[in-house]
């Protein structure tokens, strides 16, 4: 599962930006290049995280749409995501390190915009479950999966059947099978299903 959410969309995200190293080590070298990038680039990762909040309809709960926000702008979050973008070649000081990250993220998307924005969804969808989330707020694969699917002019349908206290579960995507599971509870099993259809076939 981690695989496809973020490795191959990052290591495709890394290619591209190997177009822009350059930039990038300029960074470390120029403080008011790294100053002028750290702010605009700090504007639009908020902006993604409004988006990702929005989206999943977290904004409906203020205590856990602030732990979320924290939990993404926190120093453990953005020390995971520069291991991830190999922030440790460009010998970045530790106190530099949000204004140098805010920075690339400016470059990255002044760069390309659109792989910006679908990389960092599928980064914080990946680690939203690491949010201390004392709500009940609880993400609708389902009905987000049937949402997307129709504005894509696609129909998901589900079948399943019960063999020796086994239920074989599967969704089918325009009549032909997406996801097939296996287990006792088709309930449980429709959450999963629905869950692996989004992360498989929407993000």
């Amino acid at each position: 599962m981690a695989k496809k959410i973020y490795s191959i969309p990052l290591q495709k995200s890394l290619k591209e930006l190997a177009n822009i190293k350059s930039k990038l080590n300029r960074l470390s070298k120029d403080n008011l290049y790294l100053e002028l990038h750290s702010l605009r680039g700090k504007a639009y990762y908020f902006l993604e995280i409004e988006k990702f909040i929005n989206f999943f309809k977290i904004n409906k709960d203020a205590t856990y749409s602030i732990k979320t926000i924290e939990y993404f702008n926190s120093k453990i979050f953005i020390e995971i995501l520069s291991k991830h973008f190999n922030f440790s070649q460009y010998k970045i000081k530790e106190d530099n390190l949000k204004p140098f990250f805010y920075a690339f993220c400016s470059l990255f998307e002044s760069f390309d915009k659109d792989s910006f924005s679908n990389l960092f969804f599928k980064l914080f969808l990946h680690y939203h479950s690491q949010v201390n989330n004392s709500s009940n707020i609880e993400i609708d694969f389902k009905s987000i999966s049937q949402a997307l699917a129709k504005s894509r002019g696609l129909t998901i349908k589900e079948s399943y059947k019960e063999i020796e206290n086994q239920v074989f579960f599967n969704l089918l995507l325009n009549q032909k099978v997406a996801v097939s599971l296996k287990g006792k509870s088709i309930k449980t099993l429709r959450k999963k299903a629905y869950k692996k259809l989004f992360f498989q076939e929407f993000v």
